[in-house]
């Protein structure tokens, strides 16, 4: 049996319902994986390079942060929306436990913070950048201050995002074995 047959086999013993939270699903963790991955690369590659630019004002780095902001905002509503449905289903179901619904509001706490930081750091930008221009202080160099960078601001609300993603998978690995117990 080749992989297109496979596939139209599966597709056809779903449900419309199967069907449709399975495309919720793609839709919640390509949201995330856009959001999470654009931020690493944001700050590990766009924002040393865009540093290392002679160009005061730097319109390239303006242009992709802007444009990138456009699908931080798309990827906050794909991810409250599809993930509210992902949840009703699974708790509406019965089969999860104590476990799933801490870890799950773990998650949906450490979400909004992200959410909630993300508008916190979009306002605070512009004072912060009038700071950093006219600021003669260092933030110092080495483990420390690279650690103090990665926490604070958007590499903060990344490494939460980070964990946000182990939670994700916790929550599968939790309901597999909710399913199997049933």
């Amino acid at each position: 049996m080749s992989l297109g047959d496979a596939c139209v086999k599966i597709c056809a013993s779903m449900s419309a319902t199967d069907a449709f939270l399975v495309v919720v699903r793609w839709l919640h963790l390509a949201a995330a994986a856009v959001w999470i991955g654009g931020s690493i690369f944001f700050l590990v590659v766009l924002r040393p390079a865009a540093r290392s630019d002679p160009e005061p004002d730097r319109p390239m780095a303006k242009a992709v942060a802007g444009r990138f902001r456009t699908l931080v905002d798309l990827s906050i509503v794909v991810l409250i929306a599809t993930g509210a449905i992902i949840a009703f289903n699974r708790l509406s179901g019965g089969t999860v436990g104590v476990s799933y619904v801490t870890v799950l509001a773990v998650k949906v706490a450490l979400s909004a913070w992200m959410f909630a930081a993300v508008q916190m750091e979009r306002r605070t930008a512009a004072v912060m950048s009038a700071y950093e221009a006219t600021s003669s202080e260092t933030n110092g160099e080495g483990l420390v201050a690279m650690a103090r960078t990665a926490l604070s601001g958007y590499g903060g609300i990344t490494v939460i995002g980070i964990v946000v993603f182990l939670l994700s998978d916790a929550l599968a690995v939790l309901f597999e074995i909710a399913l199997r117990a049933a």
